[in-house]
């Protein structure tokens, strides 16, 4: 029988997903690969695709297992519905104390898009003319691409509910009229942040540093993005 050996990596894996790893003896840690994944599976909590549980302090919650995510994750929507994704092989009591440690952010965000909510039902928003919108943001974009030395495939503006401005594989932009509500210097963030992707196709250093040199402090820029929310309203 070949023995396997497990890394301090893969004992701290296996421990998040099955609690109960460390108990094992010693020897049971070095049977082989067959052996010590057949035991783990009679400690893996049955996993949910989909379920609704009530947490305490935050109400109905979400979990949902997803075959893609590689990390647990929680997600606030516009209409304050709290989400946890689970990966595939994380059990449901670890989601549950992942987002038992997160509830005091959990709190924070779901009181800043109460208050959101708030502002936009107060102060209606006037009309956007499509047209107008349009031409701002094509002749901004054409002005900055230009000017910075960008060049691209496509343009669209349109009427999106998640997202400021997309920039695809083929260097096509697409940029949401609602720009035209921001200020000129956010406006000018978002252009620039889909222009830069023309080039750099993530969020590496050299995106950043390369946003910085035309923006100056980008990412102060893209904390102030957080004040205006899509889908709010």
């Amino acid at each position: 029988m070949h023995s396997f050996a497990f890394s301090t990596t893969h004992i701290y894996s296996l421990t998040l997903i099955y609690p109960h790893f460390l108990d094992f003896p010693a020897c049971i840690r070095y049977y082989s690969t067959t052996i010590i994944l057949t035991i783990l599976e009679y400690y893996k909590e049955p996993m949910l695709k989909s379920n609704i549980i009530t947490i305490d302090g935050l109400g109905p919650v979400l979990f949902t297992t997803s075959l893609r995510a590689k990390y647990l994750s929680i997600t606030i929507k516009p209409d304050q519905t709290v989400k946890v994704t689970i990966p595939k092989r994380v059990s449901l009591t670890t989601a549950k104390k992942f987002l038992q440690s997160k509830i005091p952010w959990a709190k924070k965000h779901l009181n800043r898009l109460q208050k959101l909510q708030q502002n936009y039902a107060q102060t209606p928003l006037p009309p956007i003319n499509k047209s107008k919108a349009k031409t701002a943001l094509t002749t901004r974009l054409n002005y900055l691409a230009q000017k910075y030395g960008f060049k691209y495939n496509k343009i669209f503006i349109r009427n999106q509910k998640t997202k400021w401005g997309t920039c695809s594989s083929k260097n096509n932009i697409s940029l949401n009229m609602d720009l035209v509500r921001l200020p000129k210097e956010l406006q000018d963030y978002v252009i620039l942040h889909e222009l830069v992707h023309t080039k750099h196709k993530n969020h590496s250093k050299k995106f950043w540093a390369q946003m910085d040199k035309f923006v100056g402090d980008a990412k102060r820029l893209r904390k102030r993005m957080r004040e205006y929310r899509l889908g709010v309203g």
